[in-house]
């Protein structure tokens, strides 16, 4: 899962950095870096993903230990909270809608991907097991990622769109697999076990 990812610094902020390019160059003549700031109570963020309105989104601390999504958006950072009842949550993707995924927790171990839109944050669901983790959203506000499937015996990449989870399987023999983006084509890659059991070769699927 995407939170195993993170890099954990005393003194990290999340930065947003502009690029502006000219007549092609190959590496950017200048840019610049901006402070996001943290959440309310915080002193730690993290930034993970961004639309093409520079909207940005990720996981920052509050105080007690806990951390919550954000929405960076016009200089301000929201506090776009977790599911009911539930102290963690981090955001990985926006679409050009301002519809965002993430996962959110009851006590940071198990997970549920999330689907945030219109102000509210919907649970996602798993494919039969204990966990889900959400990791890419298209214009369509389709969804992909992973879960464990019934008895939590393996991890397999998900297809999210309409209100339905759909099982994308493994490559052939593979036992576990991950989706970690789709495209407006509805084209999604990600990584998946094979029948040799090692390494997790990459995959491309049409959906």
């Amino acid at each position: 899962m995407k939170r195993f990812l993170k890099l954990w610094s005393i003194f990290c902020i999340s930065l947003l950095v502009g690029i502006f390019s000219e007549r092609n160059l190959a590496w950017a003549t200048s840019y610049t870096i901006t402070d996001l700031g943290t959440l309310s109570g915080g002193t730690e963020s993290y930034a993970y993903g961004i639309n093409d309105s520079g909207q940005v989104v990720g996981g920052a601390t509050i105080g007690a230990g806990y951390y919550h999504a954000f929405l960076y958006s016009g200089g301000v950072m929201q506090d776009i909270g977790t599911l009911p009842s539930e102290n963690y949550s981090n955001a990985y993707g926006i679409n050009n809608s301002g519809q965002v995924i993430g996962n959110s927790s009851p006590d940071a171990n198990y997970w549920h991907a999330f689907l945030y839109s219109g102000g509210v944050m919907q649970d996602l669901g798993t494919l039969g097991g204990n966990e889900s983790s959400a990791s890419g959203i298209n214009d369509y506000g389709q969804v992909v990622g992973g879960s464990l499937i019934t008895g939590n015996s393996a991890n397999h990449a998900f297809f999210y769109n309409g209100g339905v989870m759909t099982d994308l399987g493994t490559l052939p023999g593979g036992l576990g697999s991950f989706a970690n983006d789709i495209n407006d084509s509805g084209q999604v890659v990600g990584s998946s076990t094979t029948s040799s059991g090692y390494g997790l070769p990459s995959f491309t699927v049409e959906v």
